[in-house]
């Protein structure tokens, strides 16, 4: 009685069958393979053996306790006819295996919200007919290999929340078909490439919370589809290029809260700004930035009456700029336009 329990709980497969978490599947014939029920555990390394696998979707929906963990096997390779692979929101850890990259024929791949960890594989630019991949949520560390240029077929490419460092590579400038990047949250190190500017259909570039450094380029202003771009919290420094007024899709925020907004906060950027901006680069570390005098709004180098003309168009326009406010009151008045005056003529 005991053995037929047993037989009866854990069915025994046929010979072109392989068990995968307590059901057969049939070796030849099975395309799909999708969270259930019973998914839980380790993947077991039988998924290999669905040579005409196409579809493995393990993403655990909200709300959902049948968690996938381990390690990715490394024989996911073997599973040359995969074009979808959906691996969120699981529990994997441990690396990203080499032979990911002989996985040619996908054209979806997301690990959102998992464990994994090391360097994201050189393997990876072998995928070239990926348009879609994630990531996000992860620990991977080291550097963007510089492969990811390989897959120019990619629309999203997300980097959120790791641990990655290095540099930016130029090769990210090859991804023409790119509309959302994200690389917010991480180490990422150095200046922006150049290279960015040829991503001209890019609707969301997302850099926020980096170590990026050095200027930022002119050519970000090619990006003209633009709709969302964060660069706050960085070490991007030197000036704004006028450039960025190309934008004129972006809505730019001061604050950096609002997440329908674009941000620039809380980097070393310099005066002057550009007018598109000029209101909203909002909090800077100008302490390494050229010493510019209070009043001189046109940045010429001396206070003149053209100061004074350009404080009064400021106060008629409602606006608010840092040098213009002399008294140092947060709002820009007739005070300070006589306070020009007076600084002119040597009171």
């Amino acid at each position: 009685m005991i053995f037929l329990g047993i037989s009866f709980i854990y069915p025994q497969c046929q010979d072109d069958e392989v068990e995968i978490w307590s059901t057969c599947y049939s070796i030849e014939n099975t395309i799909a393979l999708h969270n259930s029920e019973n998914t839980f555990g380790e993947i077991p390394v039988t998924v290999c053996n669905l040579i005409n696998l196409e579809i493995l979707d393990l993403e655990v929906m909200w709300g959902n306790t049948n968690y996938v963990t381990g390690i990715l096997p490394e024989c996911i390779g073997q599973l040359a006819n995969l074009t979808y692979l959906n691996l969120g929101w699981n529990q994997l850890y441990g690396h990203l295996p080499e032979t990911i990259g002989n996985l040619s024929n996908l054209t979806f791949m997301n690990l959102l919200s998992n464990q994994f960890s090391g360097e994201i594989p050189n393997e990876i630019g072998s995928l070239i007919n990926l348009n879609y991949l994630n990531f996000g949520l992860n620990n991977f560390s080291g550097p963007i290999p510089d492969s990811i240029g390989n897959l120019t077929q990619l629309t999203e490419l997300y980097f959120t929340d790791n641990q990655i460092g290095g540099p930016l590579p130029e090769s990210i400038g090859d991804l023409h078909n790119l509309t959302m990047l994200s690389l917010y949250g991480n180490q990422i190190n150095g200046p922006i490439p150049n290279t960015i500017g040829n991503l001209v259909n890019l609707i969301s570039l997302n850099a926020g919370y980096n170590q990026l450094s050095g200027e930022i380029p002119g050519s970000i202003g090619n990006l003209v589809l633009l709709e969302r771009l964060w660069l706050n919290y960085n070490n991007l420094s030197g000036y704004l290029p006028d450039s960025i007024c190309n934008l004129t899709n972006v809505s730019w925020s001061p604050d950096g809260f609002d997440g329908d907004s674009s941000y620039v906060c809380y980097n070393q950027l310099c005066p002057p700004y550009p007018d598109c901006i000029q209101e909203d680069v909002g909090p800077q570390f100008t302490s390494e930035c050229p010493e510019i005098d209070l009043g001189d709004v046109n940045f010429d180098g001396i206070l003149n009456i053209l100061d004074v003309i350009n404080i009064i168009n400021i106060i008629l326009n409602n606006n608010y700029n840092e040098l213009a406010d002399l008294n140092q009151d947060g709002f820009v008045s007739v005070l300070d336009a006589i306070m020009v005056v007076n600084i002119i003529h040597g009171n």
